[in-house]
Protein backbone atom coordinates (compact mmCIF):
# COMPACT_ATOMS: atom_id res chain seq x y z
CA UNK A 1 0.00 0.00 0.00
CA UNK A 2 1.71 3.27 -1.10
CA UNK A 3 1.64 6.17 1.60
CA UNK A 4 -0.68 8.37 -0.94
CA UNK A 5 -3.27 6.02 -0.24
CA UNK A 6 -2.96 5.49 2.95
CA UNK A 7 -3.72 9.35 3.34
CA UNK A 8 -6.12 9.02 1.35
CA UNK A 9 -7.65 6.37 3.95
CA UNK A 10 -6.70 7.75 6.88
CA UNK A 11 -8.78 11.04 5.82
CA UNK A 12 -7.95 14.43 7.85
CA UNK A 13 -4.40 15.17 5.77
CA UNK A 14 -6.52 14.94 2.75
CA UNK A 15 -9.79 16.73 3.39
CA UNK A 16 -11.82 14.04 3.65
CA UNK A 17 -13.98 12.95 7.08
CA UNK A 18 -11.36 11.00 9.22
CA UNK A 19 -14.61 9.32 10.47
CA UNK A 20 -14.49 6.18 8.50
CA UNK A 21 -10.66 5.57 9.22
CA UNK A 22 -11.21 5.93 13.40
CA UNK A 23 -14.79 3.78 12.76
CA UNK A 24 -12.32 0.96 10.87
CA UNK A 25 -9.86 1.36 13.48
CA UNK A 26 -11.97 1.28 16.77
CA UNK A 27 -13.14 -1.65 14.87
CA UNK A 28 -10.11 -3.52 14.75
CA UNK A 29 -9.25 -2.82 18.70
CA UNK A 30 -12.46 -3.86 19.89
CA UNK A 31 -12.07 -7.26 18.15
CA UNK A 32 -8.16 -7.42 19.02
CA UNK A 33 -9.65 -7.06 22.75
CA UNK A 34 -12.93 -8.78 23.04
CA UNK A 35 -12.47 -8.74 26.94
CA UNK A 36 -11.81 -5.04 27.73
CA UNK A 37 -15.10 -3.01 27.60
CA UNK A 38 -14.99 0.01 25.66
CA UNK A 39 -16.71 2.75 26.68
CA UNK A 40 -17.75 6.02 24.18
CA UNK A 41 -16.22 9.60 24.29
CA UNK A 42 -19.73 10.68 25.48
CA UNK A 43 -20.14 8.43 28.49
CA UNK A 44 -16.99 9.72 30.12
CA UNK A 45 -17.79 13.04 29.09
CA UNK A 46 -20.92 12.43 30.96
CA UNK A 47 -19.41 10.64 34.13
CA UNK A 48 -17.51 13.97 34.18
CA UNK A 49 -19.43 16.38 34.00
CA UNK A 50 -21.92 15.30 36.28
CA UNK A 51 -18.90 14.05 38.82
CA UNK A 52 -20.47 10.73 38.72
CA UNK A 53 -19.34 7.53 37.80
CA UNK A 54 -20.62 4.47 36.49
CA UNK A 55 -23.80 3.32 38.78
CA UNK A 56 -22.13 2.09 42.17
CA UNK A 57 -19.19 3.55 41.86
CA UNK A 58 -18.19 7.15 43.91
CA UNK A 59 -15.38 8.22 41.43
CA UNK A 60 -13.12 8.11 38.39
CA UNK A 61 -9.38 6.98 37.83
CA UNK A 62 -8.16 8.33 34.71
CA UNK A 63 -5.32 7.02 33.42
CA UNK A 64 -2.95 7.85 30.38
CA UNK A 65 -0.76 5.20 29.38
CA UNK A 66 0.80 7.36 26.64
CA UNK A 67 5.09 8.28 26.99
CA UNK A 68 5.84 11.66 28.63
CA UNK A 69 5.75 13.56 25.35
CA UNK A 70 2.21 13.26 24.36
CA UNK A 71 0.81 13.56 27.97
CA UNK A 72 3.19 17.19 27.85
CA UNK A 73 1.45 18.15 25.13
CA UNK A 74 -2.54 17.41 26.22
CA UNK A 75 -4.43 14.97 28.55
CA UNK A 76 -7.68 14.38 30.20
CA UNK A 77 -8.32 16.96 33.03
CA UNK A 78 -7.60 14.85 36.40
CA UNK A 79 -5.62 11.99 34.75
CA UNK A 80 -2.58 10.12 35.87
CA UNK A 81 -0.26 8.29 33.68
CA UNK A 82 1.62 5.58 34.11
CA UNK A 83 4.12 3.61 31.85
CA UNK A 84 2.17 1.36 29.25
CA UNK A 85 5.41 -0.95 29.40
CA UNK A 86 5.48 -1.57 33.32
CA UNK A 87 5.57 -4.97 33.79
CA UNK A 88 5.05 -4.71 37.35
CA UNK A 89 1.65 -3.36 37.99
CA UNK A 90 1.32 -4.26 41.81
CA UNK A 91 1.89 -0.39 42.13
CA UNK A 92 -0.73 0.69 40.02
CA UNK A 93 -2.98 -1.72 41.73
CA UNK A 94 -2.37 -0.45 45.38
CA UNK A 95 -2.56 3.35 43.70
CA UNK A 96 -5.91 1.59 42.68
CA UNK A 97 -7.08 0.30 45.79
CA UNK A 98 -5.62 2.40 48.10
CA UNK A 99 -9.13 3.90 48.72
CA UNK A 100 -10.40 2.72 52.11
CA UNK A 101 -13.86 1.83 50.10
CA UNK A 102 -12.53 -0.09 47.28
CA UNK A 103 -15.90 -0.23 45.52
CA UNK A 104 -15.72 3.86 44.96
CA UNK A 105 -13.61 3.72 42.01
CA UNK A 106 -13.87 2.62 38.36
CA UNK A 107 -10.55 2.85 36.24
CA UNK A 108 -10.68 4.33 32.59
CA UNK A 109 -7.69 3.53 30.61
CA UNK A 110 -6.53 6.21 27.50
CA UNK A 111 -3.87 6.66 25.07
CA UNK A 112 -3.83 7.57 21.33
CA UNK A 113 -6.66 6.01 19.57
CA UNK A 114 -7.14 2.86 22.33
CA UNK A 115 -4.56 0.05 21.15
CA UNK A 116 -2.30 0.62 23.94
CA UNK A 117 -4.77 1.38 26.27
CA UNK A 118 -6.59 -1.44 25.47
CA UNK A 119 -3.51 -3.46 25.88
CA UNK A 120 -3.29 -1.39 29.68
CA UNK A 121 -7.05 -2.56 30.56
CA UNK A 122 -6.58 -6.21 29.48
CA UNK A 123 -3.07 -6.74 31.78
CA UNK A 124 -4.61 -5.22 34.40
CA UNK A 125 -8.22 -7.47 33.99
CA UNK A 126 -5.84 -10.38 33.64
CA UNK A 127 -4.35 -9.85 37.37
CA UNK A 128 -5.97 -12.30 39.82
CA UNK A 129 -5.15 -9.27 42.12
CA UNK A 130 -6.99 -6.67 40.33
CA UNK A 131 -10.15 -9.34 39.44
CA UNK A 132 -10.76 -9.30 43.75
CA UNK A 133 -10.84 -5.80 43.76
CA UNK A 134 -14.48 -6.04 41.69
CA UNK A 135 -13.22 -2.65 40.54
CA UNK A 136 -14.33 -1.89 36.90
CA UNK A 137 -11.33 -1.12 34.33
CA UNK A 138 -12.38 0.67 31.10
CA UNK A 139 -10.92 1.17 27.10
CA UNK A 140 -12.22 5.16 26.07
CA UNK A 141 -13.13 3.71 22.59
CA UNK A 142 -10.80 6.31 20.19
CA UNK A 143 -9.13 7.97 22.99
CA UNK A 144 -7.66 11.29 22.99
CA UNK A 145 -8.13 11.43 19.15
CA UNK A 146 -11.79 11.01 19.60
CA UNK A 147 -12.10 13.02 22.86
CA UNK A 148 -9.85 16.01 21.25
CA UNK A 149 -11.81 15.68 17.37
CA UNK A 150 -14.92 16.65 19.37
CA UNK A 151 -13.15 19.57 21.58
CA UNK A 152 -14.20 18.31 24.61
CA UNK A 153 -11.79 19.81 27.64
CA UNK A 154 -7.75 19.09 27.73
CA UNK A 155 -4.95 20.40 29.71
CA UNK A 156 -1.90 20.69 29.40
CA UNK A 157 1.54 20.36 31.44
CA UNK A 158 0.40 23.28 33.60
CA UNK A 159 -3.25 21.77 33.66
CA UNK A 160 -4.00 25.10 31.40
CA UNK A 161 -6.61 24.26 29.04
CA UNK A 162 -5.51 23.63 25.78
CA UNK A 163 -7.01 22.04 22.39
CA UNK A 164 -4.29 20.51 21.04
CA UNK A 165 -3.15 17.06 20.95
CA UNK A 166 0.40 14.64 20.33
CA UNK A 167 -0.29 13.06 17.13
CA UNK A 168 1.36 10.01 18.04
CA UNK A 169 3.27 9.79 14.75
CA UNK A 170 2.55 11.16 11.36
CA UNK A 171 0.29 7.84 9.85
CA UNK A 172 -1.99 7.36 12.98
CA UNK A 173 -2.10 11.64 13.78
CA UNK A 174 -4.31 11.41 10.33
CA UNK A 175 -6.94 10.39 12.51
CA UNK A 176 -6.60 13.43 14.49
CA UNK A 177 -7.60 16.85 13.27
CA UNK A 178 -4.97 18.57 11.99
CA UNK A 179 -5.45 21.84 13.32
CA UNK A 180 -4.93 20.66 16.76
CA UNK A 181 -2.01 18.54 16.27
CA UNK A 182 1.03 19.61 18.23
CA UNK A 183 4.39 17.82 19.49
CA UNK A 184 7.17 19.01 21.85
CA UNK A 185 9.43 20.34 19.06
CA UNK A 186 6.43 22.46 17.91
CA UNK A 187 5.51 23.60 21.63
CA UNK A 188 9.40 25.11 21.68
CA UNK A 189 8.44 27.52 18.72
Amino acid sequence: MSAEHTEDEMGAESGKDPSVSMRLTLTGIRTRFPRVTHIATETLHSWMQGGCAPEGHKSLLLLDTRPPEEYLISHLPGAVRVDPSTTGLENIIEMITSSPDKTSEAVVCYCSVGYRSSLYADKLESLAAFRQTGIPVYNLEGSLFKWANERRPLVDSNNQPTQYAHPYNFIWGKLLDKAIRKTVADSRD
